[in-house]
């Protein structure tokens, strides 16, 4: 299946090596993402979207006869240089689709380049094995859509895990 996209990476690595291998992480993605060239597949700029993006609070292991408990990160990076988006919501899912938590009390705006993080504690078992966040942005004008992600983090004695995700579009939404 040529066309499926990578939707996850993972590595087990020693708990020495956890913290440089997710720097690494970090750095790789973001060194593959700032400096492409634009690919003119690529969908047109936009005024708003709605995204989808899971995150794993715990994921299935032995035969999905146990869990293991996740801290994730959700990060929204605008990735325009020179105009704001404005984030609408950050709302997180449990795994049968039920509202845990609306993460923005009111739209928040962020500048050229910046960039929010939402933490999702590793004691925190609300979400389960498919939790998620639905995730709207919109901008005044034409601008690329905001780069959305999540890491997913276990550590414990000398090995770990972690893994990422990024978010789809859902749909287009209006501008108020």
């Amino acid at each position: 299946m040529p066309n499926l996209k990578r939707a996850l990476t993972i590595r087990v690595v020693s708990a020495g090596a956890l913290l440089a291998g997710i720097l690494v992480l970090w750095e790789v993605m973001a060194a593959t993402t700032a400096g492409q060239a634009v690919d003119p597949a690529a969908p047109a700029a936009a005024r708003g979207e709605l995204l989808y993006l899971p995150i794993y609070s715990s994921i299935f292991y032995e035969n999905g006869q146990r869990t293991l408990e996740m801290a994730a990160t959700l990060s929204i990076h605008n990735v325009n240089p020179d105009r704001q988006i404005t984030i609408k919501r950050a709302d997180y899912f449990d795994t049968s689709g039920k509202l845990i938590k609306r993460y923005f009390d009111k739209p928040l705006v962020l500048g050229p380049l910046q960039t929010t993080n939402v933490v999702i504690e590793k004691s925190d078992k609300a979400g389960g094995t498919g939790a998620n966040f639905l995730v709207e942005w919109q901008a005044a004008g034409d601008a690329s859509s905001p780069l959305v992600e999540a890491i997913m983090v276990n550590a414990a004695s000398n090995l770990g895990i972690a893994f990422t995700t990024q978010a789809r579009v859902v749909r287009q939404t209006h501008v108020d």
